[in-house]
């Protein structure tokens, strides 16, 4: 019996490229038949222990190839091809010798080719030819995507997380005239999240390549060295020579300049192969207010002007120090809370970087709802503002890179049901022309808000941001039945609660507001034994799977925070103990399970203490630590 999970499929290769097994008729002919066409016998395709029992390119067994690939070209070249011969070995049982360098005249091979007239990382080509099948791109990391493409189009692979993917089963497959050019819309791309963060096998499968976000090393198509100022962003403190992120340094200051413009030259002087750099805003608000800076936000329009007046004066600075040698680095900043809004009367150099921080979205509208302007105390701006801003910021920028928030900060054990926005505001990112992506999620741990689902669907829709509402809600339930296995059709059930409860509501909300906000207030108590009964058939459902397990027991720390929280009042202001040491029971079995799947963060400043008191409301740990860490 196959080892292999049987899942509804749904490909979306091209179905030219793909020959299935069949019962269908001879091909037409110009002719009149003479008498009844008769059905040719389908061909026999002896199963096998593997998801695909026949693999063929142009009609010859794949155990009559090689693999070739030129390593002296460096960069991904040897990763690309044992990879591809790893996961061939893995679908249909055949291992592929490797040729380094090129094959004699005649071989049949699959050629890793780090092809000169591909010249972005983000292009890739495959194609069949006479000699078999052609995979190309740059040797830099281009040959790599393409080979994990090669794997997940065209032999059915899928790529959820470091420690789930799977194949589908296939009786046969066999390469006939595949010609398909590939290129990722986005050029720079990046998730923070933990599990791409820790990982770089799954960063690089799901085609990341911003390397601040996951190191890289040179064979996953990193540099030889990680090179930051500071953490990356927010450097305007470092730059200046501050010795604390204090108030914003004045940008009209002459001494501030040179100061801030020798940092920036001997910086790249002592990293010579950096591409780029974050000059970047601190993270406050506290911007300059003096005379000059202030006739600047009157003449711009916006604090930003003074900001981009600089980078221009910095970028300008570049194309001559020691002989332009730096002439193409790339200078990034942030559009930010106080600089969020576009300037007017000025246009950015070409190498000038706004990463649009959408810090203020609302994550109950799309982007583009045209009734999204409620007031929020969180919500500096509405999603209206954002776009008129978004689109003002393309107008005047070259490279542009959404910087995009995928979680709460302020409360990460709770759901964030913003899943049925995503399609529509990436179709928006496209639509404005936006050069990069780059999403903060958790860094601290695998969230309870089905984080994990969260960083595969980003990535799906950096690929496709046009995909269709059917493609999507696959890739959901794809992913639900790998990583969850018997306990997928329970938590689909959970996710769906969380979601219609969400949208019931209809109440915007962003990254910093209350679960009371999202979902509404007690909604959780009033289900309380709809979901634990849900939970405990989901647990019991895998009981002997322990990955499975782990990630429904995330799941369930999400729900029992909320659900705990609501029943408290209740329970703890009885007058009945029996009800009183039940609540400290389910208080005190809470945050054994959170302890012991390391889920020690709280917030995104903030851990679990020492000593809890089992007799304190989980839902208000969150305010004792904010005022306990100031």
């Amino acid at each position: 019996m196959k080892k292999i999970l049987s899942l509804l499929l749904s490909l979306t290769m091209l179905t030219s490229a793909v020959t299935l097994p069949s019962c269908g008729g001879n091909e037409s002919s110009s002719e009149a038949p003479t008498e009844a066409p008769t059905e040719p016998e389908p061909e026999i395709i002896p199963e096998t222990p593997y998801a695909l029992d026949c693999f063929r390119i142009g009609g010859v067994d794949i155990s009559k190839f090689v693999i070739v690939s030129d390593t002296s070209k460096g960069g991904v070249m040897t990763t690309a091809a044992t990879e591809l011969q790893k996961y061939i070995e893995l679908t249909c049982g055949a291992k592929l010798d490797i040729l380094e360098g090129s094959a004699s005249a005649g071989t049949k091979r699959i050629l890793i080719d780090a092809d000169e007239s591909i010249t972005d990382d983000s292009t890739w080509r495959i194609y069949t030819d006479d000699d078999g099948l052609v995979i190309a791109g740059t040797a830099k990391r281009g040959t790599l995507h393409a080979v994990y493409y090669f794997l997940e189009n065209y032999l059915d692979w899928r790529f959820f997380t470091s420690d789930c993917e799977t194949v589908y089963e296939h009786s046969l497959i066999d390469l006939r005239d595949v010609d398909e050019t590939f290129t990722h819309i986005y050029k720079v791309r990046g998730l923070y999240g933990y599990d791409y963060k820790n990982n770089p096998s799954i960063y690089v499968k799901r085609y990341f390549n911003e390397s601040s976000a996951c190191y890289l090393p040179i064979e996953l198509g990193g540099n030889e060295t990680f090179t930051n100022i500071g953490n990356g962003i927010h450097t305007f403190w470092i730059i200046n020579g501050d010795s604390e992120e204090i108030n914003q340094p004045c940008l009209n200051d002459p001494e501030t300049r040179e100061r801030m413009r020798d940092f920036i030259r001997n910086w790249l002087d002592e990293h010579p192969d950096a591409t780029a750099i974050h000059v970047s805003q601190n993270d406050n608000e506290r911007y300059c207010q003096c005379e000059k800076c202030t006739a600047d936000i009157e003449y711009y329009g916006a604090p930003s002007g003074s900001i981009i007046e600089f980078l221009n004066y910095i970028c300008e600075d570049l194309e001559t120090y020691n002989g332009g040698k730096y002439k193409d680095v790339l200078v990034v900043t942030f559009a930010y809370r106080y600089s969020f809004t576009a300037p007017q009367n000025i246009i950015c150099h070409d190498n000038v970087v706004i990463e649009y921080t959408l810090i203020d979205l609302c994550h109950q509208h799309p982007i583009t709802h045209p009734n999204c302007d409620t007031p929020n105390p969180y919500l500096i701006r509405n999603n209206q503002d954002i776009v008129v801003q978004l689109e003002n910021w393309a107008k005047i920028s070259k490279r542009c890179i959404i910087y995009d928030y995928g979680l709460n900060c302020r409360y990460y054990y709770a759901p964030f049901p913003d899943f049925d926005i995503l399609r529509e505001n990436y179709r928006f990112f496209a639509g404005i022309g936006a050069w990069g992506y780059w999403n903060l999620c958790n860094p601290h741990q695998n969230g309870c808000d089905f984080s994990e689902l969260r960083f595969y669907l980003y990535a799906k829709l950096i690929e496709d941001p046009y995909m269709s509402e059917e493609q999507f809600n696959t890739h959901i339930s794809e992913f639900m039945n790998a990583c969850y296995g018997d306990a997928a059709p329970f938590m689909m059930e959970y996710y769906n609660f969380t979601m219609n409860l969400a949208n019931e509501r209809d109440n915007c909300f962003n990254g910093y507001d209350s679960p009371e906000t999202v979902l509404g207030t007690k909604v959780f108590g009033a289900n309380s034994d709809y979901l634990v009964d849900l939970f405990n058939k989901a647990l019991a459902s895998v009981e002997n799977d322990e990955a499975r397990l782990t990630r429904v027991r995330r799941i369930w720390v999400g729900m029992e925070y909320i659900r705990v929280g609501d029943l408290y009042g209740a329970e703890m202001n009885s007058r009945d103990e029996d009800r009183k040491n039940a609540m400290i029971a389910l208080i005190e079995n809470f945050w054994t399970e959170v302890r012991d799947l390391g889920l020690v963060w709280v917030y995104e400043s903030g851990t679990i203490p020492e000593a809890i008191s089992y007799r304190q409301n989980p839902r208000r740990l969150f305010q004792w630590l904010h005022q306990f860490n100031g």
